[in-house]
């Protein structure tokens, strides 16, 4: 039934009461809070049942009137709620008072869109949120968008931007959108439909439409944008409710709504099997340069300091190259905050004392209140409950807690964790007549924090047969120790050296998993000059052949079984390094002699420094490959330390400042720009092609050297030239997709120093022809045995689109020694990135 139209002094979307002359009416509330209204004497009946918001009215005749759906009214709400609650950020999640403009502590996050060709993703950067919104090539029309990235990696932040660009009009790409709905994943009980969901989060109680108004305007509209934030902290699950999550997510409704949703990497795949979406972003955190504009807009607009700001970039400079945990937002906060609290405090790039310091810093600030009158036990019996409390919750992959949750954990109630900050407290609304609080802690890092302290604290209460059982229960098999890699970590770190018996447990679980018997597979997957077809009859017990992980750097180059390898090889160096038991790496990576990586976790870096200075004369090859998140500066510092090294592979791994100029032809122009980062100089950090300039002289038994699609600009290049002449014993050089302009006489007289040379390769390089032909000349005078020339796609003449093709290829190999292999007709449909 339609709405009638109220009248002045009734509430929009709520019918007023019969006169007691008129009818008698019989009104019902049932337990949930849904109410039933019958109302006779005039022959009609009204049935008002299900929710509150939907409330029907009949005129006295008893037909059905319609009229226009409100949008104004329902755009106003939308952009009043946006304003209040999303256009200030609450700086600290413990206090709620403590709020900035969104504007002046924004920072943008670096943002990798992947699309995918054949069964391989690509990356290509975006400059912002909204990018995400304007299509590309592969996808003009995106509609069905994932976003995912680690915990505290700013997913919400962004969101946050997002709406409040579409509530001020500041953004042409949300221009199409008439209504947007930010749905926060984590408030959804399981039985609410998405109108529910919209109308508890997101509206006032007395708006003039009612849910099914509302339905019936989003259908088959395509100027609506839906946002489901943190999949990763709702079970979706299958409903009778037509308009269910899940039907939203597996398209069997509103079809022609965008829809965005965000998620952490535990749960990249889960989502993706359900929706498949036609576009998905990674955020990989803060590279150096955002990292510094965060800091100083902090204590600019927040701490008011400006001098103590610069302090903490001085400090924190050194190692800005390989961000490490602080290129994660909410990481850095803390570090921020336990900074401003104390300028003297160590600035760690191990996860577990920042938190240590920041339950510190939260106790000693509550217990500096007049009012707590706590002991300290009692805080700590707190602290205590509220680990048990995240641990269970934890494994039932709960983060939303009810009073009555709390309170079975915590006897003294949930006033203590609240005041200090650890638990945010809102009001749930399962229905208006019977309001219930909700608990949440303020970050899922700070749950896994607490689960952390709380399995220590268990383990090391416990015998070997006690302990052993509760590591098979928490974590049974691969997949559970994949999904809370976090977990383990503080544990870990909580453990110190009593950590042994947990890699010892991880040990067992990637033997029975078969994880081992990938090792000899894994380490020959870069060992040719392009990954191998990898074709395996080896499964993984514990994870399904189906399960998708995240993807891995810029490109996704190892098939799924490695990649499920390299994940577990870096959650046990990460609780090696932890807990201090660094002697484990020798039985995890130095075996082969070998340090592999593609697109690993930043803050594995911090770990591999270490690696080399404990192992570095076991060292003989080190290939950090497709590393996307500036990182590799703690390595580079540590080169000349690896004496042995006989190859380093550092092909796509950000060593550059500024993109190669695109000259090639239409039909490849696209392909190129995909595989070039966007770069903004880091005043504050060495220059990585200095470092590795620096270091390079010092690895005399260097036989491969690959530094391709590095971004590496002419300047680069004429400072590492020079390093690399004094490797006499290179045998391949892998320069391909750097810029090379006005450098043939450079690189001619370069390989002129190296007369072992094999294989050389400077594909794509704005190289013009008669440059070639110049080192095609040193090439033959000098390397007696050359294998491989690879030159292709280079101008035939500086700044032109024309191509070296096959009469100049020609020319090229009559200036060869006969035997020499040229590479050559390269297709369209070949993988670009795959070559060095």
């Amino acid at each position: 039934m339609a709405l009638s139209k109220p009248s002045d002094t009734e509430s929009p979307g709520y019918t007023s009461a019969p006169k007691p002359t008129d009818v008698q009416n019989q009104a019902s509330v049932s337990g949930d809070g849904n109410i039933s209204v019958i109302a006779s004497g005039d022959g009609s009946v009204i049935n008002i049942s299900q929710n509150p918001n939907n409330l029907y009215s009949q005129d006295s005749g008893g037909t059905c009137t319609s009229k226009p759906f409100p949008l104004e009214e329902c755009q106003d709400a939308l952009r009043k709620h946006y304003k209040k609650r999303r256009s200030k950020v609450q700086v600290l999640p413990w206090n709620k008072e403590d709020t900035v403009d969104l504007h002046d502590i924004f920072t943008n996050v670096d943002l990798l869109a992947h699309s995918k060709s054949g069964s391989d993703f690509k990356g290509k950067p975006l400059q912002s949120i909204f990018d995400i919104l304007n299509g590309s090539e592969e996808c003009p029309d995106p509609q069905h968008i994932l976003i995912w990235g680690a915990a505290g990696i700013g997913k919400t932040t962004v969101l946050a931007k997002l709406v409040t660009a579409w509530t001020d009009g500041s953004s042409e790409a949300l221009e199409k959108y008439d209504l947007v709905f930010e749905i926060a994943l984590r408030e959804v009980k399981k039985s609410q439909s998405l109108a529910d969901c919209i109308f508890s989060q997101l509206l006032p109680y007395d708006v003039g439409f009612t849910q099914d108004d509302l339905l019936e305007f989003i259908k088959d509209n395509d100027t609506v944008l839906i946002i489901l934030d943190g999949y990763d902290e709702f079970e979706v699950e299958e409903s009778h409710d037509i308009y269910s999550i899940y039907n939203l997510l597996n398209y069997k409704i509103l079809q022609k709504s965008s829809v965005i949703v965000t998620t952490t990497t535990t749960r990249v795949s889960d989502v993706t099997k359900l929706m498949d979406p036609d576009t998905r972003v990674e955020i990989v955190g803060f590279s150096p340069d955002n990292m510094a504009s965060f800091v100083r807009s902090w204590f600019s607009n927040i701490a008011k300091n400006k001098e103590q700001g610069d302090a903490l970039l001085q400090r924190i400079s050194p190692t800005i190259l390989y961000t490490g945990i602080l290129s994660v937002p909410f990481l850095l906060v803390l570090t921020c905050l336990l900074w401003e609290e104390d300028s003297n405090i160590p600035v760690s790039d191990q996860v577990c004392p920042l938190y240590n310091q920041l339950i510190d810093y939260l106790v000693a600030r509550y217990k500096r209140r007049g009012t707590n009158t706590e002991t300290s036990n009692v805080i700590e019996q707190t602290l205590s409950s509220l680990g048990e409390l995240a641990f269970d919750g934890l494994l039932k992959n709960t983060l939303l807690f009810s009073e009555e949750d709390v309170h079975k954990y915590c006897k003294t109630g949930h006033e203590t964790p609240v005041h200090l900050g650890l638990l945010l407290m809102q009001k749930k609304l399962k229905s208006r007549l019977k309001p219930a609080n909700q608990f949440s802690f303020s970050h899922k890092t700070m749950q896994e924090y607490f689960a952390g302290r709380h399995l220590a604290s268990k383990l090391q209460s416990q015998d070997e047969a006690a302990r052993k059982d509760t590591l098979c229960r928490c974590f049974p098999d691969l997949k559970s120790v994949l999904q809370l890699d976090n977990l383990l970590v503080f544990t870990c770190g909580k453990l110190g050296q009593d950590a042994a018996f947990i890699l010892s447990h991880l040990d067992d679980i990637y033997s029975e998993s078969n994880v081992k018997q990938l090792e000899e597979e894994f380490y020959t997957f870069f060992k040719t000059t392009l990954p191998c077809k990898w074709e395996t009859d080896i499964k993984l017990k514990g994870v399904s052949g189906d399960v998708e992980l995240p993807f891995l750097g810029q490109w996704n180059d190892y098939p799924h079984e490695l990649r499920i390898y390299q994940n577990s090889v870096e959650v046990f160096l990460l609780c090696s390094y932890e807990s201090g038991l660094t002697e484990n790496f020798d039985e995890v990576l130095f075996k082969r002699n070998t340090i592999q990586f593609s697109g690993a976790n930043p803050r594995l870096y911090s770990v591999l420094s270490l690696v080399i200075a404990d192992g570095k004369k076991k060292v003989e090859r080190l290939r950090l490959i497709n590393t996307q998140h500036y990182v590799l500066g703690s390595v580079l510092e540590q080169l000349h330390e690896l004496s042995n090294l006989t190859e380093l592979n550092l092909r796509q791994s950000r060593l550059g400042q500024q993109p190669v100029s695109c000259t090639t032809p239409d039909r490849l122009k696209q392909k190129f720009m995909k595989r070039q980062i966007s770069k903004v100089a880091v005043d504050d950090a060495a220059k990585a092609p200095s470092l590795l300039a620096k270091h390079l002289p010092s690895l005399r038994l260097l036989k491969k050297f690959v530094i391709s699609w590095n971004d590496l600009g002419p300047q680069d290049m004429k400072e590492l030239i020079p390093a690399i002449e004094q490797l006499q014993d290179l045998e391949e050089i892998f320069l391909s997709g750097n810029d090379l302009t006005d450098l043939g006489k450079d690189v001619a007289e370069l390989v002129a120093s190296l007369p072992k040379l094999k294989v050389f390769k400077v594909y794509f390089c704005q190289l013009c022809l008669e440059e070639i032909l110049e080192i095609a000349s040193s090439l033959c005078r000098h390397c007696p045995d050359l294998e491989l020339f690879d030159f292709q796609l280079n101008p035939v003449q500086r700044g032109q689109v024309t191509l070296i093709e096959e009469e100049e290829k020609q020319t090229v190999c009559r200036k060869l020694n006969e035997g020499v292999e040229v590479c050559w007709e390269i297709s369209l449909g070949d993988s670009l990135g795959a070559k060095m």
